[in-house]
Protein backbone atom coordinates (compact mmCIF):
# COMPACT_ATOMS: atom_id res chain seq x y z
CA UNK A 1 0.00 0.00 0.00
CA UNK A 2 1.31 3.45 -0.94
CA UNK A 3 2.23 5.62 1.58
CA UNK A 4 -0.77 8.26 0.49
CA UNK A 5 -3.08 5.35 0.76
CA UNK A 6 -1.73 4.34 4.27
CA UNK A 7 -2.24 7.67 5.32
CA UNK A 8 -5.84 8.47 4.03
CA UNK A 9 -6.88 4.95 5.27
CA UNK A 10 -5.45 5.80 8.87
CA UNK A 11 -7.14 9.31 8.98
CA UNK A 12 -10.63 7.66 7.96
CA UNK A 13 -10.34 4.75 10.35
CA UNK A 14 -10.67 2.86 7.26
CA UNK A 15 -8.43 -0.38 8.35
CA UNK A 16 -4.36 0.34 7.09
CA UNK A 17 -2.17 -2.03 6.69
CA UNK A 18 0.18 -0.70 9.08
CA UNK A 19 0.58 2.21 11.42
CA UNK A 20 1.94 5.55 8.75
CA UNK A 21 4.96 7.04 10.34
CA UNK A 22 6.05 10.76 9.97
CA UNK A 23 9.34 11.16 10.07
CA UNK A 24 10.37 14.68 9.37
CA UNK A 25 14.09 14.34 9.77
CA UNK A 26 14.50 11.01 7.18
CA UNK A 27 12.51 11.56 4.21
CA UNK A 28 12.99 8.52 2.54
CA UNK A 29 11.42 6.24 5.43
CA UNK A 30 8.39 8.84 6.04
CA UNK A 31 4.96 8.41 4.89
CA UNK A 32 4.31 11.91 5.15
CA UNK A 33 6.30 14.76 3.69
CA UNK A 34 5.93 18.25 5.52
CA UNK A 35 6.32 20.66 2.68
CA UNK A 36 6.43 24.67 3.61
CA UNK A 37 6.23 27.76 1.55
CA UNK A 38 9.00 29.70 0.76
CA UNK A 39 9.27 33.56 0.88
CA UNK A 40 9.27 36.00 -1.93
CA UNK A 41 11.98 35.58 -4.27
CA UNK A 42 12.38 39.41 -4.71
CA UNK A 43 12.48 39.77 -0.47
CA UNK A 44 16.29 40.19 1.07
CA UNK A 45 16.00 40.79 4.70
CA UNK A 46 17.35 44.12 5.74
CA UNK A 47 18.82 42.89 9.16
CA UNK A 48 20.47 39.77 10.82
CA UNK A 49 17.92 37.34 11.34
CA UNK A 50 15.23 38.85 10.33
CA UNK A 51 11.92 37.33 8.70
CA UNK A 52 9.85 38.43 5.83
CA UNK A 53 7.50 39.84 8.26
CA UNK A 54 9.97 42.31 9.98
CA UNK A 55 10.31 39.94 12.64
CA UNK A 56 13.86 39.57 14.45
CA UNK A 57 14.40 35.97 15.64
CA UNK A 58 17.09 34.45 18.31
CA UNK A 59 17.98 31.19 18.60
CA UNK A 60 17.51 29.89 22.14
CA UNK A 61 19.78 26.78 21.66
CA UNK A 62 22.82 25.72 19.94
CA UNK A 63 21.38 22.63 18.84
CA UNK A 64 17.95 21.61 17.29
CA UNK A 65 16.19 22.84 14.77
CA UNK A 66 13.60 25.43 15.87
CA UNK A 67 14.23 29.17 14.84
CA UNK A 68 13.87 30.61 18.61
CA UNK A 69 12.18 33.53 19.57
CA UNK A 70 10.86 36.85 18.18
CA UNK A 71 12.41 39.70 19.94
CA UNK A 72 11.94 42.14 17.74
CA UNK A 73 8.22 42.69 17.17
CA UNK A 74 7.41 45.17 14.24
CA UNK A 75 4.05 46.06 15.15
CA UNK A 76 4.62 46.52 18.92
CA UNK A 77 3.35 50.03 18.74
CA UNK A 78 -0.06 49.85 17.25
CA UNK A 79 1.16 53.23 15.63
CA UNK A 80 3.25 51.29 12.98
CA UNK A 81 -0.05 49.40 11.87
CA UNK A 82 -1.37 51.56 9.42
CA UNK A 83 2.22 51.85 7.88
CA UNK A 84 3.15 48.76 8.06
CA UNK A 85 2.97 46.36 4.53
CA UNK A 86 2.11 42.80 4.90
CA UNK A 87 3.77 40.50 2.38
CA UNK A 88 2.25 39.25 -0.29
CA UNK A 89 0.85 35.94 -0.53
CA UNK A 90 1.21 35.97 -4.32
CA UNK A 91 4.79 36.90 -4.64
CA UNK A 92 7.17 35.12 -6.87
CA UNK A 93 8.80 31.93 -5.46
CA UNK A 94 6.20 31.00 -2.88
CA UNK A 95 5.52 27.63 -3.80
CA UNK A 96 8.40 26.64 -6.90
CA UNK A 97 10.31 24.56 -4.26
CA UNK A 98 7.12 22.84 -2.87
CA UNK A 99 6.24 21.96 -6.24
CA UNK A 100 9.98 20.16 -6.84
CA UNK A 101 8.99 18.52 -3.60
CA UNK A 102 5.74 17.31 -4.47
CA UNK A 103 7.03 15.72 -7.72
CA UNK A 104 10.03 13.74 -5.53
CA UNK A 105 7.71 12.52 -3.25
CA UNK A 106 4.51 11.72 -5.53
CA UNK A 107 4.17 8.60 -3.70
CA UNK A 108 3.84 10.32 -0.82
CA UNK A 109 1.18 12.27 1.79
CA UNK A 110 2.43 15.30 0.72
CA UNK A 111 1.02 18.05 4.23
CA UNK A 112 1.17 21.54 3.31
CA UNK A 113 2.98 23.69 6.18
CA UNK A 114 1.57 27.22 7.03
CA UNK A 115 4.66 27.84 9.73
CA UNK A 116 4.22 30.82 11.96
CA UNK A 117 0.95 31.16 11.46
CA UNK A 118 -2.50 31.93 13.29
CA UNK A 119 -1.59 32.52 16.80
CA UNK A 120 2.23 32.49 16.58
CA UNK A 121 2.11 34.94 13.99
CA UNK A 122 0.55 37.90 16.09
CA UNK A 123 2.65 36.65 18.38
CA UNK A 124 5.25 37.42 16.63
CA UNK A 125 4.41 40.39 15.10
CA UNK A 126 2.83 42.26 17.97
CA UNK A 127 4.55 40.38 21.20
CA UNK A 128 2.74 37.87 23.80
CA UNK A 129 1.69 40.04 26.35
CA UNK A 130 0.49 43.00 23.73
CA UNK A 131 -1.59 40.17 21.94
CA UNK A 132 -3.56 38.69 25.08
CA UNK A 133 -3.48 42.33 26.17
CA UNK A 134 -5.12 43.67 22.73
CA UNK A 135 -8.08 40.68 22.87
CA UNK A 136 -9.60 42.44 25.73
CA UNK A 137 -9.06 46.10 25.45
CA UNK A 138 -8.28 46.40 22.14
CA UNK A 139 -10.59 44.03 20.04
CA UNK A 140 -11.13 46.09 17.26
CA UNK A 141 -7.09 46.64 15.74
CA UNK A 142 -7.16 42.74 17.00
CA UNK A 143 -9.66 41.91 15.07
CA UNK A 144 -7.91 43.77 12.11
CA UNK A 145 -4.82 42.01 12.73
CA UNK A 146 -5.80 38.82 12.95
CA UNK A 147 -8.61 39.24 9.66
CA UNK A 148 -4.55 39.84 8.02
CA UNK A 149 -2.75 37.42 8.84
CA UNK A 150 -5.84 34.78 8.19
CA UNK A 151 -6.45 36.03 4.67
CA UNK A 152 -2.68 35.59 4.11
CA UNK A 153 -2.40 32.25 5.52
CA UNK A 154 -5.79 31.16 3.77
CA UNK A 155 -4.20 32.63 0.08
CA UNK A 156 -1.16 29.96 0.93
CA UNK A 157 -3.78 27.49 1.56
CA UNK A 158 -5.36 27.68 -1.85
CA UNK A 159 -2.08 27.98 -3.74
CA UNK A 160 -1.02 24.39 -1.83
CA UNK A 161 -5.05 23.21 -3.11
CA UNK A 162 -3.64 24.12 -6.32
CA UNK A 163 -1.13 21.61 -6.23
CA UNK A 164 -2.83 18.92 -4.66
CA UNK A 165 -1.00 18.18 -1.51
CA UNK A 166 -3.16 15.94 0.90
CA UNK A 167 -3.18 17.75 3.58
CA UNK A 168 -2.09 21.46 5.48
CA UNK A 169 -0.65 21.30 9.14
CA UNK A 170 -1.21 24.36 11.66
CA UNK A 171 1.31 25.07 14.09
CA UNK A 172 -0.68 27.07 17.09
CA UNK A 173 0.32 25.79 21.23
CA UNK A 174 -2.95 26.72 23.21
CA UNK A 175 -2.14 25.54 26.27
CA UNK A 176 -0.08 25.98 29.92
CA UNK A 177 0.78 23.20 31.84
CA UNK A 178 -2.92 23.23 33.01
CA UNK A 179 -4.99 25.48 30.78
CA UNK A 180 -5.52 27.19 28.08
CA UNK A 181 -4.22 30.59 27.47
CA UNK A 182 -7.19 32.62 27.29
CA UNK A 183 -10.26 31.64 28.59
CA UNK A 184 -12.41 29.07 26.54
CA UNK A 185 -15.13 30.98 26.11
CA UNK A 186 -12.88 34.20 24.76
CA UNK A 187 -11.26 31.39 22.37
CA UNK A 188 -14.64 30.20 21.31
CA UNK A 189 -15.28 33.97 20.04
CA UNK A 190 -12.32 35.09 18.56
CA UNK A 191 -10.51 32.04 17.39
CA UNK A 192 -12.57 29.18 16.55
CA UNK A 193 -14.35 31.11 13.81
CA UNK A 194 -11.22 31.95 11.71
CA UNK A 195 -10.03 28.59 12.05
CA UNK A 196 -13.24 27.14 10.93
CA UNK A 197 -13.39 29.08 7.87
CA UNK A 198 -9.90 27.60 7.47
CA UNK A 199 -10.73 24.06 7.70
CA UNK A 200 -13.90 24.83 5.54
CA UNK A 201 -11.42 26.43 2.80
CA UNK A 202 -9.40 23.53 3.35
CA UNK A 203 -11.79 20.70 2.97
CA UNK A 204 -13.34 22.48 -0.13
CA UNK A 205 -9.95 22.06 -2.25
CA UNK A 206 -9.78 18.18 -1.25
CA UNK A 207 -7.18 18.19 1.84
CA UNK A 208 -6.90 17.13 5.36
CA UNK A 209 -6.60 19.48 8.13
CA UNK A 210 -4.25 18.42 10.57
CA UNK A 211 -3.94 20.59 13.60
CA UNK A 212 -0.79 21.10 16.60
CA UNK A 213 -1.16 22.30 19.82
CA UNK A 214 1.13 21.88 22.49
CA UNK A 215 -0.06 22.03 26.14
CA UNK A 216 -3.38 21.48 28.35
CA UNK A 217 -5.82 21.44 25.08
CA UNK A 218 -8.52 19.61 26.29
CA UNK A 219 -10.87 21.70 26.74
CA UNK A 220 -11.27 22.73 22.74
CA UNK A 221 -10.43 19.69 21.17
CA UNK A 222 -14.35 18.85 20.79
CA UNK A 223 -14.32 21.78 19.29
CA UNK A 224 -11.63 21.18 16.91
CA UNK A 225 -13.06 17.77 16.01
CA UNK A 226 -16.53 19.51 15.90
CA UNK A 227 -14.94 22.52 13.62
CA UNK A 228 -13.60 19.70 10.95
CA UNK A 229 -10.28 18.75 12.10
CA UNK A 230 -8.92 15.40 10.85
CA UNK A 231 -5.85 15.41 12.58
CA UNK A 232 -5.01 16.28 16.14
CA UNK A 233 -0.87 16.21 16.96
CA UNK A 234 -0.46 16.61 20.67
CA UNK A 235 3.07 15.88 21.71
CA UNK A 236 2.61 16.01 25.35
CA UNK A 237 -0.25 13.37 25.70
CA UNK A 238 0.55 13.05 29.48
CA UNK A 239 -0.39 16.34 30.56
CA UNK A 240 -3.81 15.06 30.16
CA UNK A 241 -3.60 12.50 32.92
CA UNK A 242 -6.00 12.93 36.04
CA UNK A 243 -5.06 11.09 39.37
CA UNK A 244 -7.08 7.71 38.49
CA UNK A 245 -6.40 8.25 34.43
CA UNK A 246 -3.92 8.03 31.92
CA UNK A 247 -3.47 11.05 29.78
CA UNK A 248 -3.13 8.68 26.81
CA UNK A 249 -6.21 6.32 27.80
CA UNK A 250 -8.48 9.43 29.31
CA UNK A 251 -7.91 11.05 24.96
CA UNK A 252 -8.98 7.36 23.90
CA UNK A 253 -11.92 7.06 25.91
CA UNK A 254 -13.38 10.51 25.30
CA UNK A 255 -12.15 10.99 21.50
CA UNK A 256 -11.18 8.01 20.07
CA UNK A 257 -12.66 7.17 16.78
CA UNK A 258 -13.68 10.59 15.81
CA UNK A 259 -10.44 12.34 15.48
CA UNK A 260 -6.99 10.63 13.61
CA UNK A 261 -4.05 11.47 17.00
CA UNK A 262 -0.67 12.32 16.02
CA UNK A 263 1.59 11.47 18.76
CA UNK A 264 4.91 10.71 19.68
CA UNK A 265 5.77 9.59 23.39
CA UNK A 266 5.41 12.59 25.95
CA UNK A 267 8.38 14.65 24.99
CA UNK A 268 8.46 16.40 28.20
CA UNK A 269 8.00 13.79 30.75
CA UNK A 270 8.84 10.34 28.51
CA UNK A 271 10.86 11.03 26.22
CA UNK A 272 13.33 14.07 28.13
CA UNK A 273 13.68 12.37 31.05
CA UNK A 274 12.79 8.54 30.81
CA UNK A 275 14.51 5.48 30.72
CA UNK A 276 14.50 3.02 27.37
CA UNK A 277 12.20 0.75 29.00
CA UNK A 278 9.57 3.63 29.65
CA UNK A 279 10.11 4.80 25.74
CA UNK A 280 9.04 1.16 24.85
CA UNK A 281 6.08 0.56 27.26
CA UNK A 282 4.59 4.20 26.22
CA UNK A 283 5.42 4.02 22.76
CA UNK A 284 3.23 0.66 22.33
CA UNK A 285 0.33 2.11 24.85
CA UNK A 286 0.04 5.15 22.30
CA UNK A 287 -0.39 2.81 19.57
CA UNK A 288 -2.78 0.31 21.67
CA UNK A 289 -4.84 2.88 22.78
CA UNK A 290 -5.53 5.26 20.22
CA UNK A 291 -4.69 3.62 17.16
CA UNK A 292 -7.40 0.48 18.17
CA UNK A 293 -10.05 1.93 16.02
CA UNK A 294 -9.79 0.47 12.60
CA UNK A 295 -6.84 3.37 12.45
CA UNK A 296 -6.90 6.54 13.98
CA UNK A 297 -3.28 6.72 14.74
CA UNK A 298 0.01 8.49 12.83
CA UNK A 299 2.99 7.92 14.82
CA UNK A 300 5.25 10.97 14.96
CA UNK A 301 8.22 8.84 15.16
CA UNK A 302 10.67 11.31 15.52
CA UNK A 303 9.01 13.43 17.85
CA UNK A 304 11.18 15.70 19.69
CA UNK A 305 14.49 15.62 17.97
CA UNK A 306 13.79 19.51 16.62
CA UNK A 307 13.95 20.30 20.07
CA UNK A 308 17.83 19.42 20.51
CA UNK A 309 17.29 18.35 23.99
CA UNK A 310 15.88 14.97 24.04
CA UNK A 311 18.27 11.96 24.12
CA UNK A 312 19.12 10.66 20.70
CA UNK A 313 18.93 7.73 21.83
CA UNK A 314 15.00 7.86 23.09
CA UNK A 315 13.68 9.05 19.79
CA UNK A 316 15.91 6.15 18.12
CA UNK A 317 14.21 3.44 20.57
CA UNK A 318 10.87 5.37 19.65
CA UNK A 319 11.09 5.00 16.38
CA UNK A 320 11.96 1.37 16.53
CA UNK A 321 9.07 0.32 18.27
CA UNK A 322 6.66 2.40 16.49
CA UNK A 323 8.16 0.93 12.86
CA UNK A 324 7.99 -2.56 14.52
CA UNK A 325 4.91 -2.83 16.48
CA UNK A 326 2.48 -0.42 14.34
CA UNK A 327 2.12 -3.75 12.37
CA UNK A 328 1.48 -5.45 14.90
CA UNK A 329 -1.39 -3.18 15.97
CA UNK A 330 -2.61 -3.03 12.21
CA UNK A 331 -2.96 -6.99 12.41
CA UNK A 332 -5.30 -6.95 15.19
CA UNK A 333 -8.03 -4.84 13.63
Amino acid sequence: MQSKELVRKAIEFETPSRIPLDIRSDPKKSDIITIEYAPSREWQPKKENEDEWGCRWEKLAETGTQKGQVRRHPLASWDDFNRYRFPDPHAQGRLEDAKEMILKYKDRFTLGSLGVSGLYKLVALRGFENVFTDIYLEPLKFSQLADKVFEFEEEIIKGFGKLNVGGIIIFNDWGTENALLIRLQKWREVFKPRYKNQFELIHSLGMKVFFHSCGYVWDIIGDLIEIGADVINLEQPLIFSTEKTNGIDRLAKKFGGKICFECCADQQRVLGQGSKEEVVQETKHLMQSLGKYNGGFIALADGGGALGIVPEENIRVMAQVFEEYGKVISENY
